[in-house]
């Protein structure tokens, strides 16, 4: 098999003394054999959660002076209570107060925001402005309040919208180059250390891929986008794959992204795992987005009996698909045994389109998705100055924000119509719901057994086999799983 475009690469875990499988070109590159420890901790890190600090209590009798002191103000007798009253209820005052003015800075906050996104929505730029000039003395993104870090990013979107209406343009949702394609990759990695949903997320995935692949020898899996995490999914997909009765399949991985680096970081930590692991595996990089007109020409060639399986970790951070149509008519032609979907849980409805309500509308569902998100992110690393949890909501929440308010996202992006949930595009292009063998529960419990308790994760799974995460009742991710039907039986 040959491969004629400059942007591919091939990366494989066989010994460097025996021949590949397939000839490379000579603009091709081959895969350099990483050190032996390259899986480490970087490589799958786990959830982590904040340090309890201790407190060591002292009594008057421990410390002589403290004692001396409560013997002389016992001799006031009744005075030296009274002045104590008064004194811890001057503090209790002082709390209640403070208290009174934090939760009145909120109000105030939350208040200009929606006034802002009002004023925004029948195009009043100048009450807009005016709104977002006293936002941004009041909210900044590194403040001890998660409710104060939300509005700060808000505004900081709101903001680039007015900008954008002011000239009359707004910046797509580009993929991004290399090194912003690093540094989204370092914030997403961020954002799975402070929060479960995307460990989560990949777990339900994961158990979906080795339902479809039991009893096969072949197996493909095909990333549509490899930047958000790397290659933190399979690194845990190839130990249970390699650990199934029978020995481990002879796996393939086709991972698409438009930052080389990535996927060359991508190729060299799955090649090193797989060779620790004694498992016959290739990896392919194409440097494209799955939508773009030569995705299909640029993929391996289909084996005889190889099963696929294609995840999609759809987000709101850039356009990771290209042209929508493309993306389908590649994902139909790969045929695969399972396709695995990660989407936002949001009102998508008001998404498309333009029009002023419709922006309110996805400005209401904006905040009340990102506010549980922000609460839960604020609960799991409480610290005001933790700096892994401020890498991920820059990163990836806030970047997520600008581009879903300013621009649209996914669905907004082209500045053409999109579908705001491909759970219904699948449905509509010859796929099923690919429940499992553990029946439609199977994954939502397996799901739940690892979701940290005591915190306020929810999981609760759909008779259909979507598992869905959320925060205190409210849902923020959908994990589905799809088989493809053949002959289709619906339209294309």
């Amino acid at each position: 098999m040959q491969f004629h475009d400059h942007h591919q690469y091939l990366y494989s875990s066989s010994s460097s003394n025996l021949p590949l499988q397939q000839p490379l070109l000579s603009h091709h590159h081959r895969f350099l054999e990483a050190n032996e420890g390259c899986v480490g901790e970087d490589d799958s890190p786990e959830f982590v959660e904040p340090a309890a600090a201790a407190a060591v209590a002292g009594t008057f009798e421990q410390r002589p002076e403290l004692g001396a002191c409560k013997e002389v103000y016992s001799e006031e007798g009744g005075a030296a209570e009274e002045r104590t009253g008064m004194a811890i209820a001057g503090a209790d005052v002082e709390q209640v107060a403070a208290e009174d003015e934090e939760e009145a800075h909120g109000v105030r906050m939350i208040a200009l925001l929606m006034e802002c996104a009002a004023a925004m929505s029948v195009g009043n730029l100048a009450g807009a402005n005016g709104a977002l000039l006293e936002l941004s003395q009041m909210a900044s993104p590194y403040a001890p309040s998660c409710g104060e870090r939300l509005v700060a990013y808000f505004a900081r979107a709101m903001a680039a919208l007015l900008v954008g209406s002011w000239v009359g343009v707004a910046a797509p949702l580009a993929p991004p180059p290399p090194p912003r394609a690093a540094a989204i990759n370092a914030a997403f990695r961020a954002l799975y250390n402070v929060a479960p949903f995307a460990r989560l997320a990949y777990l339900a995935c994961n158990q979906a891929i080795l339902e479809a692949f039991h009893g096969k020898r072949l197996v493909h899996i095909v990333d549509l986008d490899v930047v958000p995490g790397g290659a933190l999914q399979w690194l845990s997909l190839l130990p249970a794959l390699a650990a199934r009765p029978g020995g481990p399949p002879v796996i393939r991985v086709t991972g698409f992204g438009m930052s080389a680096s990535v996927l060359h970081d991508t190729g060299n930590q799955l090649a090193g795992l797989a060779r620790k692991l004694c498992m016959s595996f290739e990896f392919y990089a194409v440097a494209k987005r799955p939508g773009d007109a030569d995705a299909v020409a640029d993929m391996p060639g289909r084996r005889p009996g190889e099963a696929v399986a294609v995840h999609w970790l759809r987000h709101a951070m850039y356009d990771a698909a290209g042209d929508d149509g493309a993306a389908m008519r590649l994902v139909r032609w790969l045929e695969p045994a399972a396709v695995t979907l990660v989407e936002q849980e949001r009102a998508h409805g008001a998404d498309a389109g333009g029009g002023h309500g419709r922006f309110l509308d996805r400005f209401v569902s904006a905040l009340h998705h990102y506010s549980a998100v922000f609460d839960a992110m604020g609960a799991s690393r409480p610290d005001g100055e933790d700096a892994s949890r401020h890498l991920a909501e820059h990163g990836v929440l806030g970047r997520e924000i600008a581009n879903v308010l300013a621009v649209g996202g996914p669905a907004r992006s082209s500045g053409r119509e999109r579908p705001g949930s491909w759970r219904e595009v699948l449905a509509r292009h010859g796929f099923v719901h690919a429940a499992g063998g553990g029946g439609g529960g199977g994954r939502a419990q397996l799901v739940a057994g690892a979701c940290p308790g005591g915190l306020g994760y929810t999981v609760a799974g759909d008779h259909d086999g979507t598992v869905r995460l959320g925060w205190k009742g409210t849902p923020l991710y959908a994990v589905s799983a799809w088989a493809w039907c053949s002959p289709p039986h619906a339209r294309a």
